[in-house]
């Protein structure tokens, strides 16, 4: 009798624990993303509530691409940042103290340019003092340099007009520019809208665009157990789009809104993976020497870049995703 007691007693301590364990409330933390197909694992990972789920509070600051998301994390307006690889270069050449936690997808045929075939550009040899808008310190930006040079052609032969992805239309269509530089989906918007007005061309044996989220350096040093989650939450994320591909752009559509029908084509464009390997490694260093030889920068030498990269929380909650050499 006296054993079913404390054998009772335990198991309703145990109870209570449990209890008092899942009723602990979630850590809040405020992501500034973009929305846009490139961080579809963090979306994802908020419709599905599998922030909640690790036990994080996590609000989505949204901004139409990286760089304003960026610079959100920069102000002190966010804990993390979603963008692409060349602000985070950028930044980290200004100075700024940043570290990459997982790079979440990558897609060499995301970024284009998108040229009025009554500009007289029907090839990239046409685009010789020809008017470019493309939005500067972007990926787009690095993007249409990489294509330039792959085609024996540098920026000092176009002419360049600073534009957000929105403002690309309309700057095509009043004839102010002859062509523009840009990520989906906005390229995409572009080409369905103009048809066989439009010429577009690729880089894609030369430039791969990935996706990352960034932290200031002493987040996962000071949060660990914040950044663990907020990792586990981005794997779940992952599978389900990868075994659930149809419920997934169902998802997104929701979540982005697909008004012109155009996000599904975006989205197969995308490798959406949670992962830190020394490809993003190696992109990194390139866009560096590609922003001093530029002028992006005025930094003489350029940091360790793989000091930027913080495998530490992926190793915790995915070892086999990180393939970096250090």
């Amino acid at each position: 009798m006296r054993l079913n007691l404390v054998l009772a007693t335990a198991l309703l301590a145990g109870a209570i624990g449990c209890t008092e364990r899942r009723a602990a409330p979630p850590e809040p933390i405020t992501i500034a993303v973009p929305t846009i197909p490139h961080f579809t694992l963090v979306h994802l990972a908020q419709a599905n509530g599998y922030f909640k789920e690790e036990g994080l509070a996590v609000t989505l600051q949204l901004h139409r691409f990286g760089k304003p998301a960026l610079e959100s994390l920069l102000a002190g307006k966010a804990d993390l940042a979603a963008c692409a690889n060349s602000p985070l270069v950028l930044a980290t050449l200004k100075g700024e103290p940043l570290s990459v936690l997982v790079s979440i997808a990558t897609s060499t045929r995301s970024n284009a340019v998108v040229a009025l075939r009554a500009a007289g550009i029907s090839s990239p040899a046409d685009l010789p003092g020809k008017r470019i808008g493309v939005t500067l310190g972007t990926s787009g930006d690095f993007f249409l340099d990489t294509f330039l040079l792959r085609h024996g052609l540098d920026r000092q032969q176009v002419r360049l007009t600073d534009l957000k992805p929105d403002e690309m239309g309309a700057a095509l269509e009043r004839g102010e520019v002859d062509a523009v530089a840009t990520w989906n989906p906005t390229a995409a918007g572009l080409q369905r809208s103009l048809g066989a007005k439009a010429a577009s061309f690729y880089a894609e044996d030369v430039y791969s665009e990935t996706a990352v989220v960034v932290a200031r350096r002493e987040f996962a040093r000071q949060r660990p157990e914040a950044a663990r989650r907020l990792l586990r939450s981005l794997v779940r994320a992952e599978v389900f789009f990868r075994d659930r591909p149809g419920d997934a752009r169902k998802a997104m559509a929701a979540a982005l809104g697909d008004d012109d029908g155009g996000l599904d084509g975006s989205l197969r464009l995308f490798d959406f993976r949670v992962r830190l390997d020394q490809g993003l490694l190696i992109l990194l260093e390139e866009e560096a020497r590609w922003a001093r030889r530029t002028g992006r920068t005025s930094s003489g030498e350029s940091p360790n870049f793989l000091e930027t990269l913080d495998p530490v929380p992926l190793l915790a909650v995915k070892p086999d995703a990180v393939g970096l050499i250090r």
